[in-house]
């Protein structure tokens, strides 16, 4: 009887021990500057976080590329070959094109496994919610559940998985193309920080405007106190690109208006930070439906 494997990619931001622990693999997409091209290791393998960061902030641009087919074709095929089903958590396709290509690779392999089973599933989010859909599958996994099973719990709850984050700098977001050019110079000259969401097609969406960093990182403790759900049930996952201060300063915020809370730490990878900078923070848990967040409710 075969078992299924749980495989994610580099925008999941799972870490090395969460990974070993949960026994999750990951597909690298890829990112470049100039010249030089690097997998997107969420260990940090070929450049360290500092590096990445403080060369963003020095005016280097990095470009982001999805998983290439060759990836796909080798990490699928090491799974199925070991006469295992998979089960592939992708990064929002509102985010990267990863997900279809994944499906329509999953064609070319049927011929090759005719026995095997991979189910492809659209997070509609990346960061640490997409990572913690991969976590979730693991311990149902490790419960007795099926892939099929598995798989239908991720597709009917995963607009239970949100995030809120906060930008220190409209310029990346700019340069990705998520908000326009007029926006981000006004932005930045009165101190405008977005509140930023992932929305019903995955999509990053500016949901609330702040002025001021401080009040900006308030507002990510105050909205996820407001929205999570079962908190004390949960690790509430903060996310920094090389600004831990200010991810404390956000978890001790949460602990505050939700004593007893249980927040985690981690650098968001290379992926995310290239479409975001340096000094962002994101917020992740399961709270409510994202309609009610879009909402108001």
């Amino acid at each position: 009887m075969s078992t299924f494997d749980i495989i994610t990619d580099s925008t999941s931001d799972l870490s090395l021990e969460l990974r070993s622990k949960f026994d999750i693999d990951y597909c690298k997409m890829e990112f470049s500057a100039e010249d030089k091209t690097y997998h997107a290791s969420l260990d940090w393998d070929e450049i360290s976080y500092k590096t990445f960061y403080d060369s963003m902030r020095q005016g280097k641009r990095y470009k982001t590329v999805q998983v290439p087919v060759k990836t796909f074709d080798d990490v699928f095929r090491k799974h199925l070959e070991n006469g295992n089903d998979i089960l592939y958590i992708a990064c929002s396709s509102g985010l990267s094109g990863s997900y279809n290509a994944a499906k329509v690779y999953v064609e070319e392999l049927k011929s090759d496994f005719p026995g095997r089973k991979i189910v492809c599933i659209d997070s509609l989010i990346s960061g640490m919610g997409q990572g913690s859909m991969a976590i979730l599958a693991a311990q149902m996994k490790a419960e007795g559940k099926s892939l099929d099973e598995t798989a239908a719990w991720i597709e009917e709850n995963k607009l239970f998985f949100n995030q809120y984050g906060s930008t220190e700098s409209l310029e990346y977001l700019k340069a990705a193309g998520r908000v326009t050019a007029s926006s981000a110079f006004f932005g930045n000259l009165f101190s405008v920080k977005p509140i930023l969401i992932s929305d019903l097609e995955g999509h990053n969406l500016a949901v609330k405007k702040v002025k001021g960093r401080a009040s900006s990182l308030n507002e990510l403790a105050a909205m996820t106190a407001k929205y999570i759900t079962t908190p004390l049930e949960q690790t509430i996952y903060i996310g920094h690109a090389d600004d831990e201060a200010a991810a404390n300063t956000v978890a001790d915020k949460i602990k505050e208006l939700i004593p007893g809370a249980s927040t985690e730490l981690y650098v968001i990878g290379p992926i995310v930070g290239a479409s975001v900078g340096p000094g962002t923070i994101i917020v992740f848990y399961r709270g409510k439906n994202k309609k009610e967040q879009l909402n108001g409710n």
